[in-house]
């Protein structure tokens, strides 16, 4: 009876142990699968989309200067202040806003060439730039013909510009992302598979392009208004995305 005892406790533990080989052995195996699903590369597919909008363009810089010239600094610095008070109260008196005429520039220098080897000084040259902005585009040409009549005598850029950018901004991304999408999904069909989540996406937004023109000299007055047109500048988004491939 205690053999029999003995032969059937050991035959429980021989089954005990089985049954726990057999269940780590498929523990393991289920691990090394998990493993491998993990370790498989994600397939994907990055495409690029650009969206670009048009906006009509509502403000103007306008950039003139005084130029004088003396043999004495003093007094051509005295001619000079003297201009440029008389084209800035001309333009306030225009309409134009005091605090939108500022000076971005002012130089003082002496002219000078060599002749027979030797130095000779010339006369003392003063600029004062003028940098005149305005958020009513129509109004560009009369602020160059102001500044011309009143003794700016040198023109060096007019620039447009939009401020109101922020609904063309999100129509130009709105764009991008549509224009990325169609994109991706064209050549994933293309190559057999299918487009899925969406795992990354990068914005690159371009410049608001304004229409610009440079001159450098002007004629000390004139009688006829001079035609600006403004036009209209480009907000561009380009989006880099990267798509899942089912």
């Amino acid at each position: 009876m205690k053999k029999n005892s003995i032969f059937a406790a050991k035959k429980n533990a021989r089954a005990f142990a089985a049954a726990l080989s057999l269940a780590a052995a498929l523990s393991l195996s289920s691990c090394y699968f998990k493993a491998e699903d993990k370790g498989e590369p994600t397939r994907m597919i990055s495409v690029s989309g650009t969206g670009a909008v048009r906006v009509k363009c509502d403000a103007a810089t306008i950039n003139v200067a005084v130029v004088t010239y003396n043999r004495s600094v003093i007094e051509a610095a005295r001619l000079n202040a003297e201009a440029v008070t008389k084209v800035r109260d001309a333009l306030i008196e225009a309409g134009f806003a005091a605090d939108s005429i500022t000076t971005s520039d002012y130089r003082i220098w002496q002219d000078s060439n060599i002749r027979n080897g030797v130095q000779v000084r010339g006369e003392y040259r003063v600029t004062n730039s003028i940098h005149i902005v305005t958020m009513d585009t129509s109004k560009a040409g009369s602020a160059i013909d102001i500044a011309v009549k009143n003794g700016a005598n040198e023109f060096s850029s007019i620039q447009f510009t939009a401020t109101k950018t922020a609904d063309a901004l999100r129509e130009a991304r709105t764009l991008a992302i549509k224009n990325a999408a169609e994109a991706a999904n064209l050549m994933a069909k293309t190559a057999g598979a299918e487009l899925g989540r969406v795992i990354k996406i990068e914005e690159h937004s371009s410049p608001v392009y304004a229409a610009r023109a440079e001159s450098k000299m002007m004629m000390a007055a004139n009688d006829f208004a001079t035609p600006i047109n403004a036009g209209d500048s480009e907000v561009a988004v380009t989006v880099y995305c990267e798509y899942e491939l089912k």
